[in-house]
């Protein structure tokens, strides 16, 4: 059985740069060919979608689902790129406070597989926000394994280390793609990015393929390598991508 090859990656919306970074996108999609792409951070307005932008010509099929609303018909959220069409969908609102901006995810069936794709809150002091966020994810893989028994693939950006509590009670849930097949600590949010150095954060990994159901058999980075262009670098996001290679055949190496 041959593995489906998925992606994650935050593309910050808007932020600095975005028509430079654009074609950096899609060179890497066309490099890596991933089957399942989880976009985070997508804004959609009435002149057209990040997400679509990204995926003209390339054969994909695009899922949006808002998070939140702003300066009037503007919006935030997750988006999923497709090969084979979406056969439904829906976008849940994600555990938050008052006074939290809103967070959902985008809830997609793909032909046996359920995929997630979501971002979660991000401030520090939110680690009791995120936690109720990961139980809320745990239950709908729960819920997608017991009704259908389906196949779940979450692709995410966390906010979180693999460390802190919230995502080592989820990981205790789910199978977590980088320690399953990666190498080295796969910080996708870091000083190595210029973009990303800007924020005077430690390096850390906060974007996560996770599955129950399918292993992983290959993870590495994605989009870590800038261009230069009219005497400035660019990277393709503040945020480095985590790709994967998810295989259900037990007897696969």
């Amino acid at each position: 059985m041959s593995a489906t090859r998925v992606l994650t990656l935050n593309v910050w919306g808007r932020g600095s740069a975005w028509r430079r970074r654009l074609p950096l996108i899609r060179d890497g999609l066309v490099r890596i060919a991933p089957d399942l792409v989880g976009l985070q951070e997508v804004w959609r307005k009435r002149s057209g979608c990040q997400a679509e932008r990204i995926a003209d010509g390339l054969g994909y099929h695009v899922t949006y689902g808002a998070a939140s609303s702003r300066r009037g018909c503007a919006t935030q959220g997750n988006a999923l790129l497709t090969r084979e069409p979406v056969a439904r969908y829906d976008v849940l609102p994600l555990p938050v406070p008052d006074g939290v901006e809103p967070r959902s995810v985008l809830r997609a069936e793909v032909g046996a597989t359920t995929v997630l794709v979501t971002h979660l809150t991000w401030e520090w002091e939110h680690a009791s926000v995120r936690h109720q966020q990961v139980r809320f994810l745990a239950d709908l893989t729960h819920l997608a394994e017991r009704r259908g028994g389906r196949d779940v693939v979450l692709l995410a950006d966390l906010n979180a280390a693999p460390d802190t509590d919230e995502i080592r009670w989820l990981t205790g849930r789910m199978a977590d793609a980088w320690v399953s097949a990666g190498s080295g600590p796969g910080h996708t949010y870091t000083p190595a990015n210029g973009f990303a150095r800007k924020a005077r954060e430690p390096a850390r990994r906060i974007d996560f393929v996770l599955s129950a159901g399918p292993r992983a058999v290959h993870a590495e980075l994605a989009f870590t390598t800038p261009v230069r262009a009219r005497r400035r670098t660019a990277w393709p996001s503040d945020h480095f991508g985590v790709v994967c290679d998810l295989t259900s055949d037990p007897g696969a190496p």
